[in-house]
């Protein structure tokens, strides 16, 4: 159910490490010859997390409400393919953006 924070559970700011621009190192994503398909575009999602609540609870939403997902500060943010985890990694700033540090390829077994 909906979880908002109450007046001494308050919401807190979380500052975000700035992305230090390095190399790309370790195995790549997808691994196969790509052939044709080198030019198509993707759509990446990253997934923060998430929450369950009825239409009555979400039609009580008012400007500053603060929902309460399902993942911890420090879990991982998972990078979402048609569905399908591909990757795990952080939050990061990139200049005045988000981004994602990819700490971990998820595996077929895995994602």
């Amino acid at each position: 159910m909906l979880e908002l924070a109450s007046k001494t559970q308050a919401a807190q700011l979380v500052e975000l490490p700035e992305l230090e621009p390095r190399k790309s190192a370790g195995a790549p994503v997808f691994d196969g010859p790509l052939g044709l398909v080198q030019n198509v575009k993707v759509r990446l999602a990253a997934s923060l997390g998430s929450t369950t609540l009825s239409v009555a609870e979400l039609s009580a939403l008012k400007d500053g409400a603060v929902l309460k997902l399902d993942r911890a500060l420090g879990d991982p943010v998972d990078i979402v393919l048609e569905g399908q985890v591909i990757a795990r990694g952080r939050l990061v700033a990139v200049d005045d953006s988000f981004g994602v540090s990819i700490t971990e390829i998820a595996s077929p077994a895995r994602a």
